[in-house]
């Protein structure tokens, strides 16, 4: 079997459940991002990276691709996980914005996992950003249907994580094994 390392970084708990998920499924040592120099990334085939959204950015991207995007002969493949539901549309943006044409073209496969807010491990400042942006939502008069179902969607705490999101995945790295 192919070593898989499996790294991530995490907020408010989301992607570590997913990690852990995906770590039930598939056979692999599961890091930290902040341990990614304590380990010889050189020994693993398979290297996973899964990071929470943030104002539109995968989380630790920047550290994860200095450390490993340049790696020949691995199977790379990235994981996102944000409140927004998994379309079409939302993974086309994320990896527009997160990635360039040559860093796709050194990437396997990327997913998208929704998961959802927890204001209870947000940190102060992005609590206060949600709650104005909710706030400032749930006083404008003729909200569109995109208005008013982010406003509903931030006003607070929510857990749409599935382990069947997985599914892909794990049926993916099964087929590199």
């Amino acid at each position: 079997m192919k070593p898989i390392l499996l790294i991530y970084r995490t907020k408010t708990g989301f992607t570590k459940k997913y990690a852990e998920w995906i770590s039930k499924e598939v056979t692999c040592k599961t890091i930290p991002l902040e341990k990614i120099k304590d380990e010889d990334i050189n020994s693993y085939n398979i290297i996973i990276y899964g990071a929470g959204m943030h104002a539109g950015r995968i989380q630790g991207l920047n550290k994860f691709k200095k450390n490993v995007l340049n790696l020949a002969d691995k199977k790379i493949i990235v994981f996102a996980t944000g409140g927004t539901p998994c379309i079409e549309k939302v993974v086309t943006k994320i990896k527009k914005d997160n990635f360039t044409d040559e860093e796709l073209e050194n990437i396997n496969k990327f997913y998208y996992f929704q998961s959802g807010v927890n204001y209870e491990r947000m940190g102060m400042v992005d609590k206060a950003i949600m709650k104005t942006y909710s706030k400032i939502l749930d006083l404008k008069n003729n909200k569109s249907k995109i208005e008013e179902g982010t406003r509903n969607a931030i006003s607070k705490s929510y857990d749409n994580s599935s382990r069947e999101y997985i599914k892909p995945m794990v049926d993916y790295i099964n087929q590199l094994i």
